[in-house]
């Protein structure tokens, strides 16, 4: 066969153009991994004053971070830098118990993501699906969720994260405002917890006490059981206030959403609250724990909505105790990810760039974390395709075979008796 000049020139430019491309669209030095997904990724960052409720001053107040599908090509962008907004001081003020330095945290607030503030929105389709993403309790802020967060935005959903200022590390206010981590005031729901599992709970294997912990634990938690109710309050908040945007086509960004189509996410206490709205609210159609006590509603209500619940090893009362919460629900979806520890389900594996190996298993766990999460990343896109999209449970879970991260796909009887 035989190829004109003028065809090989212009399969020349055309390798040229890809090269110049993939560099334009490519941060300079990430770390975190590559999104997965056909989008670039989009942020969009604000504060939004809750005025529906009574609240002290700092508490009506939440950060909000949006990461959405955006177009590609946009030469003059610039990827975000991680940590971004954030006071250094504070978050190694919260992390330096964990031996973590100034230093490290400099270092990492240096590396680029794979999003860029102010991008188009993809006119790839007329609306996104939604996924309201609630970080941990205390520890938690929203960027540590990027390698999560970045995938899901890249594969066609708009992630809306919230942070409840004082509660947990928020971006600085350009208004000068306390955005800072109350830290003594926001410890007391875990030393009431302390408390409560120390006075009570000495003998947790023996299965005559499993469903009595369980039940107590629901009960008598009541700090956390405040906090879920304020961070309820401030999600049906945000979505009045998405839904009041839309209608008054506020931007493309909000015009594009499809709030018919909610799902729900978290971490920690974050995904607690995620799996909670999803059993309590029509408009949440789907819900993803990583790695909590499942407060809330979930243990004395029923929904046939796909929920997905991946638990760490650390805590085992919590997995008694969601045991017994999820033992009506057939549809679960559900995994336990061998080793693992809680900060597995955050960006932290990827911090093998500041923290020596013996250090980040102390945080993770004997696992391998990026493994872990790549794997994490599948079959919550899977979860979300099939159960926020279509409306089924697709039990994405009992489909994968990976003895070397799973250790358990069913929550079924396994302390129980």
């Amino acid at each position: 066969m035989i190829i004109s000049k003028h065809c090989i020139i212009i399969i020349l430019l055309s390798f040229i153009w890809q090269i110049t491309f993939a560099q334009d669209n490519a941060p300079e030095n990430p770390f975190l991994p590559e999104p997965t997904g056909k989008y670039a990724v989009g942020t969009e960052s604000f504060i939004l004053r809750d005025t529906t409720a009574a609240k002290k001053k700092n508490q009506s107040r939440i950060s909000i971070k949006i990461w959405y599908p955006a177009i590609a090509s946009q030469k003059d962008s610039h990827f975000n830098k991680y940590l971004d907004g954030y006071d250094l001081n504070e978050i190694y003020r919260l992390f330096k118990a964990k031996g973590v330095t100034k230093e490290d945290i400099e270092k990492l607030a240096s590396y680029s993501t794979y999003s860029a503030q102010g991008l188009q929105v993809s006119n790839d389709q007329e609306e996104f699906p939604v996924i309201i993403f609630t970080p941990g309790y205390y520890f938690g802020l929203n960027d540590i969720y990027s390698a999560y967060i970045e995938n899901l935005a890249s594969n066609g959903y708009i992630v809306c994260a919230i942070t409840h200022i004082n509660q947990q590390i928020s971006i600085k206010a350009a208004d000068k405002n306390d955005n800072a981590l109350h830290t003594a005031r926001s410890s007391l729901p875990f030393l009431q917890w302390w408390w409560v599992d120390k006075i009570n709970f000495k003998d947790h294997m023996k299965s005559e006490n499993q469903v009595s912990m369980s039940k107590y634990f629901l009960k008598r938690l009541k700090r956390f059981n405040k906090v879920l109710k304020e961070w309820e309050g401030s999600t049906l908040f945000l979505i009045d206030y998405l839904r009041a945007a839309k209608e008054n086509h506020k931007s493309e960004l909000y015009t594009r959403m499809n709030l018919d189509e909610v799902g729900a996410m978290g971490q920690s206490f974050g995904g607690a609250l995620a799996n909670h709205l999803c059993v309590s609210y029509d408009f949440i159609k789907a819900g993803v724990n990583l790695d909590c006590f499942q407060f809330g509603d979930v243990a004395n209500t029923y929904t046939n909505k796909p929920l997905m619940l991946i638990e760490s090893e650390q805590q085992i009362k919590w997995r008694i105790a969601n045991e017994y919460i999820y033992k009506d629900y057939n549809h679960l979806e559900y995994a336990r990810i061998k080793g693992g520890k809680h900060f597995l389900f955050t960006d932290l594996p990827y911090y093998n760039v500041i923290l020596d190996d013996e250090k980040l298993d102390e945080l993770i766990g004997e696992v391998d974390g990026q493994k872990a999460i790549e794997w994490m990343n599948s079959i919550i896109l899977s979860f979300f395709e099939e159960g926020l999209k279509n409306g089924n449970n697709a039990h994405v879970i009992e489909r994968i075979d990976n003895d070397e991260i799973l250790y358990q796909k069913s929550n079924k009887c396994i302390y129980l008796k």
